[in-house]
């Protein structure tokens, strides 16, 4: 179901008798492996303090939909205003003077 190095989001961050090593919903994570028992996930970011593996039941996380993202930001940019630019001024370039010039006129 998930695959290494996918990123997962947590449904399900309710604690049992255990702790949950600072899973929390709605927060998106790393997959770096499984446990071999249960097929539970380790995460990059948390560590689950009951098991020995460091990995939380697979059945608590969701994959990330990317084209669900991808949509609502296409919707977003199209319905942002156009950022107004500064007015820029020109500067009249100034001339660089020889030092001999420069002593001469004084």
């Amino acid at each position: 179901m998930f695959k290494i190095g996918e990123i997962v989001v947590c449904m399900n961050a309710r604690r049992r008798w255990y702790k949950l090593g600072g899973l929390e919903k709605n927060e998106m994570y790393t997959v770096i492996g499984f446990n071999p028992y249960d097929d539970g996930l380790i995460l990059k970011e948390v560590k689950s303090p009951g098991s020995g593996y460091n990995a939380f039941a697979a059945s608590r996380f969701r994959k990330v939909d990317y084209n669900f993202a991808a949509s609502v930001l296409e919707e977003m940019q199209s319905q942002q205003q156009p950022i107004p630019q500064p007015e820029v001024k020109e500067i009249p370039e100034l001339q660089p003077q020889l030092q001999d010039e420069a002593l001469a006129g004084s």
